[in-house]
Order: C-alpha cells, then sequence, then structure tokens
C-alpha cells in the first residue's frame, strides 16, 4: 500500500507561499525605504550624549510635542506655527534589528505622581516616527509623511571611537600621559603605582591582571562621579559589568614596537593587547559599521551646567572628548546614490542640556561657551563643508523664574518633592582663566523633578525644541 502524503505536500505548499508572502512584503518595504531615501522623505539621526545629559528625556520630549500638535508649544517651528502640523505615529524601525525605545516607560515615569526622569539609556535602540505634515499644491491640500528614525545609543559607547585609530600601545601611551595629570593623579594614587611597576615583559598572572582590571573600572566610575571627567575608556566599562579586563600599561615608555611585538605571549603586554584586540573587533567595529553608515544627523547632548562647575579640568576633559571623537563620524554632503549606500552624516548638533537650571538671561551665554568650545575642535570637520550647530535647551522645563527681593531666583520642586527657591552664578560667554574659575566655586544648582500634569490634557514645558527642531529638520519640511 502507497503513502498518502497529501498532507506532506500541502504543508510544503503552504510554507512555500508564506515565504513568498514574506519576500514580497520585504521587497515592498525596502522598495519603499528607497523610495522616501531618494525623494528625501526619511532622515535616520543618531542621539548620544555625555553621561547624564538626558538623551530618554529629549527623545520623549521630542515624541510627545510632535504628536501631540494641539499640545505642543512650537512657536519656532514653523509647520507647527503654520498648522501643517497633523501628528506623528511612533513605530519601530524597519531592519534594524534593536529593541524599540520604551517611549510608554518614559512617558509614564514623566507623568507618574509624583513624576520622575526616565532611567538612563545603557543600550542601543531605535525607533521610527512618521510626522504627518499638511501641503498645498495646485490650490488643493494634500498629505505628506516625513520618516524620522531616531538611533539612540550611549554616549560611553561614544569614547570608544578613537579606539578604531590607535592599536594597544599607542592607547597606552595616550592613556598614560592623561593619568600622569590632575584630577585623574588624585583620584586612585596606589592603582596608578600598581600600574606604573606592571612591567610588560613580565609573565601574566591572572588573578593580578583581573584584580587591576576591577580597580581600573571603579577609577573610571569614580573620574566620572565625582570630577565629571567625560574622556573615559574603555566606555562600556561604566555601563555594564562584562570582564572586558583591559587597562594602559605606563610602563611602555618608549620601547620599539618591534620590541613589543617580540614579548612572549603569555606577558602581560601581550595578555593586555589581545584583550584590547577583542574588544574593539568585537564591539567597538561593529557598532559603528552597524550604526554610523545609517546616519544622516547626528546629536550628542552636553550636561555643560555641571560640567562647567565641575571645574577646568573638567570641561578640559570634555574638550578632548569632543577632539578625539570628531575625526570619526562620515562627514560629507549625501549625494543621489549615497541615499542608498553609504549616508555621511550632513549635519552635527550639540546641545547643552539642562539650561532651566540657570536663569533665561544666561541662555545665550550657555550656549555661546558650548559654541567656543566646539569652535577650535571641530574646524577640520567645517573645513569638509559639514555644518555644525550649538543650541541650548531643556527637554522638560521643570523651573520658573521669580523675584525675591529684588534678585531674581529659579524655583521648583527637588527630586524629594520640597518646594526650592535658589540663586546661580551668571554664566560667562566665554571661558573662564585663571581666577575667573572662582566665580563657578558654588554649589551645584540643585536637581528638580519634572513639573506635575505632563500627559493627557497637559503640555510638556521646555525650553527650545522649537529651535532645535528646526536645525535638524528645518530643510526637510
Amino acid at each position: 500500500m502507497g503513502v498518502d502524503d497529501t498532507g506532506g505536500g500541502k504543508s510544503k505548499l503552504q510554507t512555500l507561499k508564506q515565504q513568498w508572502r514574506q519576500l514580497r512584503k520585504e521587497a515592498r518595504d525596502k522598495s519603499h525605504w528607497a523610495a522616501e531615501r531618494l525623494l528625501d522623505r526619511r532622515v535616520c539621526i543618531g542621539i548620544t550624549g555625555l553621561s547624564g545629559a538626558g538623551k530618554s528625556t529629549l527623545i520623549s520630549s521630542l515624541i510627545y510635542q510632535l504628536s501631540h500638535p494641539d499640545r505642543a508649544q512650537l512657536p519656532g517651528f514653523a509647520p507647527a506655527l503654520n498648522g501643517r502640523l497633523l501628528g506623528a505615529e511612533l513605530k519601530p524601525a524597519l531592519d534594524t534589528g534593536l529593541p524599540l525605545f520604551e517611549y510608554q516607560r518614559c512617558l509614564d515615569a514623566l507623568t507618574a505622581n509624583p513624576p520622575r526622569w526616565p532611567d538612563s539609556t545603557r543600550d542601543l535602540s531605535a525607533l521610527e516616527l512618521h510626522v504627518h505634515l499638511q501641503g498645498r499644491r495646485l490650490g488643493r491640500n494634500y498629505r505628506q509623511t516625513l520618516v524620522l528614525e531616531f538611533r539612540d545609543y550611549p554616549g560611553e559607547w561614544l569614547m570608544d571611537l578613537p579606539l578604531l585609530r590607535m592599536d594597544f600601545s599607542t592607547w597606552c601611551r595616550h592613556q598614560r600621559d592623561l593619568l600622569a595629570t590632575a584630577p585623574r593623579t588624585e583620584l586612585a594614587p596606589t592603582l596608578l603605582a600598581r600600574l606604573d611597576r606592571l612591567q610588560p615583559g613580565a609573565t601574566a598572572s591572572p588573578q593580578e591582571l583581573d584584580s587591576l582590571w576591577q580597580d581600573y573600572r571603579q577609577f573610571l566610575r569614580d573620574c566620572r562621579s565625582a570630577r565629571s571627567l567625560s574622556y573615559l575608556q574603555p566606555g562600556r566599562a561604566l555601563l555594564d559589568d562584562a570582564e572586558h579586563g583591559f587597562f594602559p600599561l605606563p610602563a611602555l615608555g618608549r620601547q620599539p614596537q618591534e620590541v613589543l611585538d617580540g614579548l612572549p605571549e603569555n606577558s602581560n603586554y601581550k595578555v593586555l593587547e589581545r584583550r584590547y584586540r577583542a574588544y574593539v573587533d568585537e564591539l567597538v567595529a561593529p557598532f559603528v559599521d552597524s550604526h554610523f553608515r545609517h546616519l544622516d544627523r547626528q546629536l550628542v547632548l552636553v550636561d555643560l551646567i555641571t560640567t562647567l562647575y565641575a571645574g577646568e579640568a573638567a570641561l578640559d576633559d570634555m574638550r578632548r572628548a569632543f577632539g578625539h571623537i570628531a575625526e570619526t563620524f562620515r562627514y560629507g554632503s549625501n549625494g543621489l546614490l549615497r541615499k542608498l549606500w553609504r549616508p555621511r552624516i550632513d549635519r552635527l548638533l550639540f546641545a547643552a542640556t539642562k539650561v532651566d537650571q540657570v536663569l533665561a538671561a544666561d541662555h545665550d551665554a550657555l550656549r555661546q561657551l558650548l559654541g567656543q568650545q566646539l569652535q577650535q575642535v571641530f574646524s577640520g570637520a567645517r573645513h569638509r563643508g559639514l555644518p555644525l550647530y550649538c543650541e541650548a535647551i531643556a527637554a522638560v522645563r521643570c523651573s520658573n523664574e521669580s523675584v525675591r527681593e529684588g534678585r531674581r531666583m529659579l524655583v521648583g520642586h527637588g527630586m524629594d518633592g520640597r518646594y526650592l527657591g535658589f540663586e546661580n552664578a551668571e554664566i560667562m560667554a566665554h571661558l573662564p582663566q585663571d581666577r575667573e574659575w572662582q566665580h563657578y566655586a558654588g554649589a551645584l544648582p540643585p536637581q528638580l523633578r519634572p513639573p506635575m500634569g505632563i500627559g493627557r490634557e497637559g503640555y510638556m514645558p521646555h525650553i527650545r525644541i522649537d529651535a532645535l527642531l528646526n536645525l535638524l529638520l528645518g530643510d526637510k519640511v
């Protein structure tokens, strides 16, 4: 008796049909994506920031403002002012393989009772925001859609990009110079002395290297938390507990590379070099290749106020960080074919955040100060035709101004819910010199919680988000 394989044949046929439908869907999606790129209706924007700059809050604010034109306060953004902004829809980013940015979780935090700030970014995420606009052509209204693809990634990962241009010995010598200057020398003198004693050619002890790695990781975290330093590598050590396991060898001195290459495979130098190379090859390079080759525009957020109050060393370290990442971005104009193949960043924006911590009269000075920080560092980028912009914003405004005894001050609610009134030093519009740093010797402005009443029928107050939208999208809308 023959075997009846009718059921198996139908199953195979059904599977083939499903695969065919999936292929057709993917082809439609790809062709739609290509058309959006060619017609300039899709923009990929990378958003990152140095530690504590408020990336999650900013992205949430952008989504909220564009999604609720009836509640948005965007007088400086032409589509909103002219009534052309119809709203926006949040969708997963196509074909990125990245998790969706958790907008609802962030919005829930901002609208809670009492409200709180969203958690910090610790990994990659992406989203598509389909912004619907009303146009008019030949006397008729029509609807058009601009697709904003946001890619969010931790600023700590940004600090690792310079490693792509350094081998291990170059990185060690670069870090040696940093470790020899204040305030790094003051934070962990015992650790730095142990690093100085570690000889490159000595046989590696796994226990000793692991102990030094744990101490070095804590040293990096102290540099950030205690001194507000920015240029810290490996950056992922600030976010996770993975055993990346490498640190600089100051004792390399000026030994020729051929001498270092000839050291035994079990030497301190060779073991740490392999760990360094694995970190760059397995984490940094794939991130750059899969992420940056898609970006049209890059937004970098900076908590300049905290850095300024931390002192001259912190500001110098931020400027150093800017300088080392400047050459990593792919700058240039996006021609017709480049839009489809390998886009280049054609607009780079830096935004000083949390300007609601200072008086409105100081906002312009803060923007000028950021501009001076960037001017020299990115002069090469400007010479390649890259438009560079800076702005001062508050993604969610949580203070107001008041006058007491003839003096202007800020008022708001602290994180514990108490109502606060405080004054700050006036922000100078230039980089402080010598004794001028005493001007910022006072306490850092207090951290305030988000205001009550955001969401549902409420507004999300902000400072200059409309100006930021103009810089990001003004030429597209």
